[in-house]
């Protein structure tokens, strides 16, 4: 397929809250907490990062955690105005970042004395910082605590589990010489570090796990994970230290543990999951980093304003949940008797606009280096998108068209460009730190599954691979933990039946019901996908891909949606709620500047309620307007337009007007089925009549006796290869660009007004 520019998917197209169905106005209502520690206009801003990726051979190293560390560096400096020489970097795979010291050996005691020595400076008022990532585990605590009557820990579940153990971040050198005993930093001088600290204004964010680690699917899990057999005990050197830190603050043994009781020391604590579950990494298309924390640092670049830590955890939790990363819960913890829930995770408001990229670097041969953190993994294939270079005030004044592809983790590069797309030498007002939003994506239409081959395939792995390269949309892909994969291959073996187990899905209705050893797709984190596996264990896999044929056609259909999502900035404004004809309105999930405030952004509907939606046109002008369901198998759904003997009259809706789905004249309703899940609405509208789409949608409803139009692999494997779902997506893909800029225009405005896709996620709840 020819490669194409796509001027109608603008600026802040890329954004992950967009991706998952939210508004970046409703996902700030979710997160007020998370930018005050980062924002506040304070007389210093010190940061501590840490990340780990070495580790010695009995322990499983790690990937994504000096990732995470430039993650938060580029975040703070461009986006909090911290003085990188207020920086102190510990990470073996770190030498580049302009920080005030780079430690290379992340030891036990390095990491100990950056703390107190670094950290340590902070005076009231100032706002200091400390990031972690790498493994996490436990050990026997000397001094337990009850979790049991906690009152931090009574409302999350999963520490019961851990009664008598401390939690603990591991260094490098995690293991002593005693056979009892091992080298972590406890949860408990974490808390006596923290104490220290002499300012409220503290952040602690670890983004690590306790409940096991390893490879499980394609995720890779930071946790060691020591059986009842192996739970060490702490360290003399960590018993010392904690005895040394107890009387510098004055405290008794029995006046710590009634605070450690209480919860935490100081500020904000932020877990990216609880202490029963799996914190992952993931690899994308060009690096690899912490599912919680790539999340939480583009939230942080999009976010622009204030909003507070308790009402964002709850959709934060959701959101990570929904995707197929990790089903992990994000937490917190603040100060006993503090009011720190009610303000950000860093207590600082941004210092600069809202944003996707930032240029690192002017080039003597004029071109720029882009840091692209703002961008989610659906855009990170774009190339030769063109940004927005923004002022202090959000104003455009200059842009830049992306060369090429990602390179190194989140880089770019750039040229400077006119209105009518020609090179130019830079402006003296762009400079390193300059903001950029993104305007126009470019990318490539030759699109591309990636089906990872999961060794529960055993001996059939080579054939698995030769079946599925078979297909030219295709590709197969190793599974390491480490490979950027869309879906797995695989057979229903112990190890994803434990895998679900491990997932609290193990009873779910649709897995109960799977036959052992049969094969079908899998979700990266084990999760197997509705109606994919065969219903004998003796079928061989090129039956199976030849069965899956239609399925993959489905799935990869579901990622040219999820490349075409540009809800934050468009100029185009709809209103899309979401409820039950049994409850109502429960939310409302906008597009545009203007958008809806209304909470929350991913509504919790019972199975057999019926699902009601009304679109909204709250842009001045006519919109054709299409609304598609996508659940997480590939199943997909066209609830709207549904009478196709005029299906364009159908689809236009007048500035003001609102559209019910389903209508009363609809020969269908939309009873929600088991099993429990998260599936996808997406609204797209368009200022040009949806033409080349609607054609090849009425010529399928002309030969379908369903209500609506469906899209699932029995229907999609007797459907002609012109009414197939490439069909239509192709016809999209021309309407959309037809509805975008001339070749020679790079006019946003025009680009804004032209067309508009943003998606809900709504969960389901058996």
């Amino acid at each position: 397929m020819p490669r194409i520019r796509r001027r109608h998917f603008l600026q802040m197209a890329g954004s992950s809250l967009a991706a998952i169905g939210l508004s970046q106005t409703n996902f700030l209502r979710q997160g007020k907490q998370l930018h005050r520690a980062l924002a506040q206009d304070t007389p210093r801003k010190l940061a501590l990062l840490v990340g780990i990726n070495a580790y010695p051979e009995s322990t499983s190293s790690l990937s994504g955690c000096a990732n995470d560390v430039r993650l938060q560096y580029e975040l703070l400096v461009h986006r909090y105005g911290f003085n990188p020489q207020d920086i102190v970097i510990i990470s073996d795979a770190i030498s580049d970042l302009a920080a005030g010291e780079v430690i290379t050996a992340p030891t036990r005691q390095n990491i100990i004395d950056a703390f107190q020595q670094h950290l340590g400076q902070a005076r009231q008022g100032d706002v200091a910082v400390f990031h972690y990532s790498g493994h996490g585990s436990y050990v026997k605590d000397p001094h337990p605590i009850d979790y049991g009557t906690s009152p931090a820990y009574l409302d999350i579940p999963g520490y019961q589990d851990f009664q008598g153990f401390d939690g603990t971040i591991v260094p490098s050198d995690n293991l002593t010489s005693s056979s009892d005993t091992v080298n972590d930093i406890m949860g408990s001088t974490l808390f006596l570090l923290s104490a220290a600290i002499n300012t409220d204004n503290f952040t602690m964010v670890l983004d690590s796990c306790h409940a096991g680690g390893g490879v499980r699917g394609n995720i890779t899990y930071r946790s060691i994970n020591r059986d009842a057999g192996e739970r060490r005990g702490p360290s003399t050197a960590e018993l010392e230290l904690q005895e040394t830190l107890i009387a510098n603050l004055g405290l008794t043994r029995d006046q710590l543990q009634d605070q450690r009781q209480a919860g935490i020391a100081k500020g904000i604590a932020i877990g990216s999951a609880r202490a029963n579950q799996l914190a992952a990494e993931k690899s994308h298309s060009t690096f690899q980093a912490g599912v919680f924390t790539y999340l939480m640092t583009r939230y942080l670049w999009q976010v622009g304003t204030a909003q507070p830590l308790d009402t964002m955890f709850v959709d934060l939790a959701r959101i990570t949940q929904a995707s197929d990363d990790g089903s992990q819960d994000p937490t917190y913890f603040v100060q006993p008797e503090s009011s720190l829930d009610k303000q950000p995770a860093y207590t600082l408001a941004p210092a600069v606009p809202a944003a996707d990229a930032v240029v690192l670097q002017m080039r003597s041969d004029q071109t720029v280096e882009l840091w692209l953190g703002g961008m989610t993994p659906n855009s990170l294939s774009a190339r030769d998108s063109i940004y927005e270079v923004i002022n202090g005030q959000g104003e455009a004044i200059a842009r830049i068209q992306q060369e090429g592809g990602i390179y190194d983790g989140l880089k770019a590069t750039g040229q400077v460009i006119d209105g009518a797309g020609n090179r130019i030498a830079p402006p003296a007002t762009l400079q390193p730190g300059s903001l950029l939003r993104e305007e126009i994506r470019g990318f490539d239409t030759d699109f591309k599954l990636r089906v990872g081959l999961h060794d529960s395939l055993g001996e059939d792995l080579d054939a698995a691979g030769r079946a599925l390269a078979g297909y030219n949309f295709v590709v197969p892909v190793p599974v390491t933990g480490e490979t950027d994969t869309d879906v797995l291959f695989g057979r229903f073996n112990q190890s994803v039946q434990a895998g679900t187990r491990d997932l609290n899905i193990a009873d779910r209705s649709d897995i109960v019901a799977l036959e052992p050893s049969t094969i079908g797709l899998l979700a990266n984190t084990l999760e197997p996908l509705a109606g994919t596996f065969g219903a004998s264990r003796y079928e061989s896999v090129g039956g199976a891909v030849s069965r899956l044929f239609p399925r993959l056609k489905l799935l990869l259909a579901q990622q040219v949606l999820a490349s075409m999502v540009n809800t934050t900035s468009t100029r185009l404004h709809l209103d899309l709620e979401i409820g039950t004809v049994e409850r109502g309105g429960i939310g409302v999930v906008s597009s545009g500047l203007n958008r809806s405030t209304t909470a929350p952004v991913i509504p919790s509907l019972n199975a057999g309620e019926q699902l009601s939606l009304v679109v909204t046109n709250r842009s001045t002008e006519s919109l054709y307007v299409a609304v598609i369901a996508a659940e997480a198998n590939g199943n997909m759904y066209v609830y709207h337009p549904s009478g196709f003997s005029a299906a364009e009259l159908e689809a236009e809706l007048s500035a003001g007007d609102s559209i019910q789905i389903p209508k009363a004249s609809d020969r269908f309703n939309l009873p929600l089925a088991g099993p429990s899940g998260y599936f996808n609405v997406l609204v797209l509208a368009s200022r040009e009549q949806l033409r080349d789409s609607l054609r090849v949608l009425q010529r399928i409803a002309s030969r379908s006796r369903d209500p609506y139009l469906v899209f699932d692999d029995n229907r999609e494997a007797s459907r002609s290869t012109e009414d197939s779902i490439f069909g239509v997506f192709g016809g999209l893909l021309d309407d959309f660009n037809r509805a975008g800029a001339a070749p020679t225009a790079l006019d946003a405005a025009v680009d804004g007004n032209s067309v508009v896709a943003f998606t809900a996620t709504i969960e389901v709840v058996e």
